[in-house]
């Protein structure tokens, strides 16, 4: 089951969509442990300053209001700001494989 939350940003609105949040169990060491599915994290791209660069990317975990990772620079564009924010979570995730 899939949710949104609205949000209403310098009077644009953003919609986000969250997964499911899935975990996964492992039994195998004796300890309860939840790893989060890469299906779970999210790139969303923000507008957060001034022109002449004002976007951002930021990355979302399902479950959380609060972003987990931002970017430190700004982007002229929306695709600029998509394309480094992908790479960042495709980084990020790398060093979790999936369950």
């Amino acid at each position: 089951m899939r949710g949104t939350r609205g949000f209403l940003i310098g009077g644009a609105a953003l919609l986000l969509a969250f997964p499911a949040v899935r975990p996964a169990i492992d039994r195998t060491l004796g300890m309860k442990v939840v790893m989060w599915e890469h299906s779970d994290f999210s790139v969303v791209v923000k507008n957060r300053a001034n022109p002449p660069k004002p976007w951002r990317w930021e990355i979302y975990r399902a479950g959380r209001e609060s972003a987990i990772d931002k970017s430190v620079e700004f982007f002229a564009t929306v695709g600029e700001a998509t394309r480094a924010g992908n790479k960042a979570l495709r980084l990020l995730l790398s060093e979790y494989p999936p369950p």
